[in-house]
Protein backbone atom coordinates (compact mmCIF):
# COMPACT_ATOMS: atom_id res chain seq x y z
CA UNK A 1 0.00 0.00 0.00
CA UNK A 2 1.40 3.29 -0.83
CA UNK A 3 1.03 6.08 1.62
CA UNK A 4 -1.14 8.39 -0.25
CA UNK A 5 -4.69 9.10 1.42
CA UNK A 6 -7.68 9.76 0.08
CA UNK A 7 -10.45 10.87 2.04
CA UNK A 8 -14.35 10.79 0.57
CA UNK A 9 -16.92 13.06 3.09
CA UNK A 10 -20.86 12.99 2.14
CA UNK A 11 -24.08 13.83 3.72
CA UNK A 12 -26.44 9.94 3.58
CA UNK A 13 -29.25 11.61 5.06
CA UNK A 14 -30.07 8.55 7.18
CA UNK A 15 -28.21 5.51 7.32
CA UNK A 16 -30.17 3.78 10.69
CA UNK A 17 -33.33 2.01 9.55
CA UNK A 18 -32.41 1.41 5.84
CA UNK A 19 -29.69 -1.77 5.27
CA UNK A 20 -30.06 -1.64 2.07
CA UNK A 21 -29.88 1.88 1.37
CA UNK A 22 -26.53 1.24 3.97
CA UNK A 23 -25.08 -1.65 1.72
CA UNK A 24 -25.16 0.16 -0.77
CA UNK A 25 -23.36 3.31 0.52
CA UNK A 26 -20.87 1.28 2.11
CA UNK A 27 -20.44 -0.53 -1.29
CA UNK A 28 -20.14 2.39 -3.79
CA UNK A 29 -17.42 4.09 -0.95
CA UNK A 30 -15.47 1.00 -0.90
CA UNK A 31 -15.42 0.73 -4.56
CA UNK A 32 -13.95 4.09 -4.37
CA UNK A 33 -10.92 2.45 -2.36
CA UNK A 34 -10.77 5.52 -0.24
CA UNK A 35 -8.61 5.37 2.63
CA UNK A 36 -11.06 7.27 5.21
CA UNK A 37 -14.87 7.74 4.95
CA UNK A 38 -16.91 10.63 6.84
CA UNK A 39 -20.37 10.46 6.60
CA UNK A 40 -22.73 13.05 8.29
CA UNK A 41 -26.85 13.32 8.99
CA UNK A 42 -25.98 9.26 10.04
CA UNK A 43 -29.10 9.17 12.06
CA UNK A 44 -27.74 6.57 14.07
CA UNK A 45 -27.52 5.43 17.55
CA UNK A 46 -24.97 3.42 20.26
CA UNK A 47 -27.17 0.29 18.96
CA UNK A 48 -25.86 -0.09 15.67
CA UNK A 49 -22.16 0.12 15.66
CA UNK A 50 -21.39 -3.21 16.17
CA UNK A 51 -23.15 -3.79 13.34
CA UNK A 52 -21.89 -1.17 11.15
CA UNK A 53 -18.58 -2.03 11.94
CA UNK A 54 -18.81 -5.75 11.36
CA UNK A 55 -20.68 -4.42 7.52
CA UNK A 56 -17.86 -1.99 6.73
CA UNK A 57 -14.72 -4.27 8.04
CA UNK A 58 -12.83 -2.22 9.83
CA UNK A 59 -12.77 0.69 12.34
CA UNK A 60 -15.85 3.00 12.87
CA UNK A 61 -15.81 6.51 15.09
CA UNK A 62 -19.06 7.73 15.79
CA UNK A 63 -21.15 10.73 17.40
CA UNK A 64 -24.61 9.84 17.70
CA UNK A 65 -27.84 11.81 18.68
CA UNK A 66 -30.89 9.70 17.39
CA UNK A 67 -32.43 7.21 15.09
CA UNK A 68 -34.44 10.02 13.22
CA UNK A 69 -31.45 12.90 13.46
CA UNK A 70 -27.91 14.43 13.22
CA UNK A 71 -25.24 11.77 13.52
CA UNK A 72 -21.35 11.46 11.73
CA UNK A 73 -19.02 8.85 11.85
CA UNK A 74 -15.44 8.58 10.40
CA UNK A 75 -14.50 5.21 8.89
CA UNK A 76 -11.02 4.19 8.30
CA UNK A 77 -9.96 1.89 5.67
CA UNK A 78 -8.68 -2.02 6.39
CA UNK A 79 -5.01 -2.11 6.11
CA UNK A 80 -4.69 1.74 6.74
CA UNK A 81 -1.58 2.90 8.45
CA UNK A 82 -2.93 4.74 11.54
CA UNK A 83 -3.34 5.19 15.39
CA UNK A 84 -5.89 7.26 16.91
CA UNK A 85 -4.56 8.58 19.94
CA UNK A 86 -7.13 10.68 21.44
CA UNK A 87 -11.06 11.97 20.48
CA UNK A 88 -13.78 13.62 21.57
CA UNK A 89 -17.28 13.56 20.50
CA UNK A 90 -20.18 15.37 20.46
CA UNK A 91 -23.54 14.46 22.72
CA UNK A 92 -25.59 15.68 19.97
CA UNK A 93 -24.19 14.24 16.90
CA UNK A 94 -22.67 16.96 15.48
CA UNK A 95 -18.87 16.23 15.34
CA UNK A 96 -16.21 13.84 15.98
CA UNK A 97 -12.63 15.78 16.20
CA UNK A 98 -9.21 12.77 16.03
CA UNK A 99 -6.15 13.26 17.10
CA UNK A 100 -4.50 10.59 15.15
CA UNK A 101 -1.45 9.72 13.33
CA UNK A 102 -1.79 8.29 9.70
CA UNK A 103 1.18 6.89 8.39
CA UNK A 104 3.78 8.27 10.98
CA UNK A 105 2.10 12.14 10.22
CA UNK A 106 0.01 13.75 13.58
CA UNK A 107 -2.89 15.64 12.94
CA UNK A 108 -6.26 16.68 13.99
CA UNK A 109 -8.62 15.42 11.83
CA UNK A 110 -12.58 16.65 12.35
CA UNK A 111 -15.80 15.22 10.91
CA UNK A 112 -18.53 17.79 11.53
CA UNK A 113 -22.54 18.31 10.50
CA UNK A 114 -23.07 22.02 11.39
CA UNK A 115 -26.64 23.57 12.20
CA UNK A 116 -28.99 24.28 9.75
CA UNK A 117 -29.59 27.60 12.29
CA UNK A 118 -27.06 30.22 13.02
CA UNK A 119 -24.60 28.99 15.56
CA UNK A 120 -21.58 30.22 15.56
CA UNK A 121 -20.48 28.96 18.83
CA UNK A 122 -20.33 25.48 17.40
CA UNK A 123 -17.55 26.58 15.06
CA UNK A 124 -15.42 27.91 18.32
CA UNK A 125 -16.00 24.86 20.28
CA UNK A 126 -14.25 22.45 17.23
CA UNK A 127 -11.68 24.93 16.93
CA UNK A 128 -10.63 24.30 20.73
CA UNK A 129 -11.30 20.66 20.22
CA UNK A 130 -8.66 20.82 17.50
CA UNK A 131 -6.23 22.85 19.28
CA UNK A 132 -6.26 20.88 22.30
CA UNK A 133 -4.25 18.70 20.22
CA UNK A 134 -1.68 20.61 19.30
CA UNK A 135 -1.46 19.36 16.12
CA UNK A 136 0.35 21.61 13.42
CA UNK A 137 -1.60 19.48 11.08
CA UNK A 138 -5.26 19.93 10.80
CA UNK A 139 -7.86 18.05 8.34
CA UNK A 140 -11.61 19.25 8.10
CA UNK A 141 -14.41 17.62 6.28
CA UNK A 142 -18.08 17.33 6.92
CA UNK A 143 -21.73 19.41 5.79
CA UNK A 144 -20.84 22.57 7.87
CA UNK A 145 -24.28 23.81 6.94
CA UNK A 146 -23.21 26.94 6.04
CA UNK A 147 -22.32 28.75 2.67
CA UNK A 148 -18.84 30.87 2.41
CA UNK A 149 -19.69 32.72 -0.98
CA UNK A 150 -22.85 32.98 -2.21
CA UNK A 151 -22.00 34.08 -5.71
CA UNK A 152 -19.43 30.96 -6.16
CA UNK A 153 -20.87 28.32 -3.53
CA UNK A 154 -24.58 28.31 -5.19
CA UNK A 155 -26.91 28.92 -8.13
CA UNK A 156 -30.32 30.59 -8.60
CA UNK A 157 -31.00 30.47 -4.69
CA UNK A 158 -31.18 33.67 -2.30
CA UNK A 159 -28.89 32.68 0.65
CA UNK A 160 -28.98 34.89 3.42
CA UNK A 161 -28.44 32.25 5.75
CA UNK A 162 -26.69 31.88 9.10
CA UNK A 163 -24.31 35.19 8.85
CA UNK A 164 -22.66 34.81 12.16
CA UNK A 165 -21.50 31.71 11.53
CA UNK A 166 -20.43 32.09 8.37
CA UNK A 167 -18.01 34.75 9.58
CA UNK A 168 -16.32 31.99 12.25
CA UNK A 169 -15.86 29.88 8.90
Amino acid sequence: MDNNVTILSMNVRGLFSNSKKRADVFDWAKSKNTSIVCFQETHSNKDIEKNWEDEWGSTFFFSHKDSKSAGVSVMFKKGLDFVVHNSVTDDNGRYIVLDVTIFSRRLSFACLYGYNTDEPVFFDIIMQNILSFKNTSVLLCGDWNVVLDKFMDIYNIKHNRNPSSRKKN
